[in-house]
């Protein structure tokens, strides 16, 4: 329709997406029409507001950067020990505390694994002691992504504890974290996981309880049936192309959803496919907002 053109408000309700872009618009001396709006002239506007939102983001995550940077630059040479927290050194130094917190826990264990397909040596590494704990009866709950469950190893780690633990997926994981009742977590201190912290501090361990529990609460068996798409786009699939919109990269989103870079780009493909293809990521953008695939801000009204 072109701009200035009319249709019945009735009509006009059956296409909302419609009008939450603002290209259609209700008439200011008339209730029972809508007046189209060029697309020309509400695509700056959506793209303002979304480079609005990007950039209110980046101030909050930089603030936030701000605020914990100096709790994560942890001074191994000269590390503290005991009280709430205890800088742990090396994949063995780490590996006794995990087995030790693993010796003392009563009645459950919390893990979140993130980063896609485990390897097999780890998860035979881990099988003795989820062996233990699943004879003491202590409760195992364990978050992956969903690219975790096409891993060999992970099939017969679960066979092996014979339904004494339970695991879910979902596409967006924070960082490693390992809790033990409610007294002690171990998560990762650098981002090459060579140095952990372990945490004894008690509103510390509550908080992380606390996310893992909504994160559980929120995830899908971790052999559920493949997820349901909508006119050929899966949620992973929309999640993907929100994060693609708000300007991250291929490696980014690969990092945050625990896959390859080229798994990434297929997704995308599949994403330009559904729309009728694009010429760049803004085109495909546009085209995702005009399908109602992405969670668009309000914008002003077309006067």
């Amino acid at each position: 329709m072109r701009s200035g053109g009319s249709v019945a408000r009735v009509e006009a309700e059956r296409a909302p997406c419609l009008i939450d872009l603002g290209l259609l618009h209700p008439a200011p001396d008339r209730q029972d029409i809508f007046l189209a709006v060029e697309a020309a002239v509400v695509l700056p506007r959506l793209l303002d507001t979304m480079e609005r939102r990007v950039a209110v983001e980046r101030e909050r995550g930089a603030r936030l950067a701000d605020l914990l940077n100096p709790m994560m630059r942890l001074d191994v040479a000269e590390p503290v020990q005991g009280g709430p927290f205890t800088i742990l050194e090396g994949a063995p130094r780490i590996r006794a505390a995990v087995d030790e917190a693993a010796d003392d826990v009563q009645e459950r264990m919390l893990a979140i694994q993130p980063g896609g397909i485990r390897s097999e040596s780890a998860l035979t590494d881990a099988l003795p002691r989820a062996l233990k704990l699943a004879e003491r009866k202590v409760q195992m709950r364990t978050l992956y992504q969903p690219s975790a469950r096409y891993g060999r190893g992970l099939l017969e780690y679960f066979t092996a504890l014979e339904g004494m633990a339970e695991a879910r997926i979902l596409d967006e994981l924070p960082e490693r974290l390992l809790l033990f009742d409610r007294s002690v977590a171990i998560i990762p201190a650098q981002e090459d996981r060579r140095v952990a912290l372990e945490v004894r501090q008690p509103a510390l361990i509550d908080y992380l309880a606390g996310v893992f529990e909504r994160l559980w609460s929120t995830a899908t068996p971790l052999y559920a049936p493949p997820e349901p798409s909508v006119d050929g786009v899966t949620d992973r699939q929309r999640a993907i192309a929100q994060l693609l919109v708000d300007g991250h990269t291929d490696a980014i989103i690969a990092k945050r959803f625990g896959l390859n870079e080229r798994t990434v780009r297929n997704h995308i493909v599949k994403l330009s496919d559904a729309v009728g293809g694009s010429n760049s990521r803004l085109q495909l953008g546009w085209k995702l907002a005009q399908a109602g695939l992405l969670d668009v801000p309000d914008v002003p009204d077309a006067e």
